[in-house]
């Protein structure tokens, strides 16, 4: 078992069919599991698949395009079910690596969807200037700077929010939220360019605003790309009945 993954860490299994078995009208299910061990002869040892509190038989010799969730960050390779076992209550896979791992590197503009807080302020002609120059100011923002909003989606590249507040089009501001990885909480803040500003058909009084991150620091987009996945992996876990 390759050294970046870990017992306990989970993965996506994802059938790949036949060419001529395809359904297209069909959509292939994932299915969510997680390291238990590693078998003598190399294969790797993963909790049977759970949907609807029922166990999910996957059938021997079918190959699954596989996606580990690992503190290494997110791997992916092609795996064979090479056998299915029993011990005491738990019901096993047996999984064959039949590829490379490889990191997803890139997966930023993947979109969660959520119901969080935010908060954000526009900058002005000078301060713009200066970030756009690598220079932003240290300077203490006063809290009545700051407008508040609510999240409804997030990418490592943007974020989709609702605010009060009618904004210009491609103008700069910095948003700030929180979010979670491995139960630490943690404090983002980032520039971003204004996309779209635009009434809400449903509510009048509230605006949908789009914006995309402006030269996010590389560590920075790639925490919030991981929670973006955690965060994902661990809804899906809870609907499968694993968590």
């Amino acid at each position: 078992m390759d050294f970046r993954i870990n017992i306990g860490d989970k993965l996506d299994l994802k059938k790949i069919e036949g060419h001529l078995s395809v359904d297209p009208d069909k959509e292939t299910p994932i299915y969510i599991s997680q390291v238990l061990d590693e078998a003598d002869n190399g294969d790797m040892l993963v909790a049977m698949p759970i949907s609807e509190g029922k166990v999910i038989p996957l059938n021997v010799d079918d190959e699954y395009d596989t996606t580990f969730y690992t503190k290494a960050g997110l791997l992916n390779c092609r795996m064979l079910v090479s056998g299915r076992y029993k011990k005491d209550a738990l019901f096993l896979l047996a999984l064959r690596q039949l590829t490379d791992l490889k990191k997803i590197q890139r997966r930023e503009y993947y979109r969660l969807s959520c119901r969080n807080s935010l908060k954000y302020r526009m900058l002005s002609a000078d301060e713009r200037k200066e970030v756009e120059l690598g220079r932003p100011s240290n300077a203490q923002v006063e809290e009545d700077e700051w407008k508040k909003g609510i999240m409804l989606d997030l990418s490592g590249g943007g974020i989709r929010f609702v605010s009060a507040s009618k904004e210009e089009i491609n103008s700069m501001l910095q948003v700030c939220f929180e979010y979670s990885i491995d139960n630490e909480n943690k404090v983002m803040y980032a520039y971003a360019h204004l996309l779209r500003s635009e009434r809400n058909e449903n509510n009048s009084a509230i605006y949908d605003q789009r914006i995309k991150f402006y030269r996010m620091d590389r560590e920075d987009r790639e925490q919030l790309i991981r929670y973006i996945f955690e965060t994902q992996r661990k809804i899906r876990s809870k609907e499968s009945g694993m968590e």
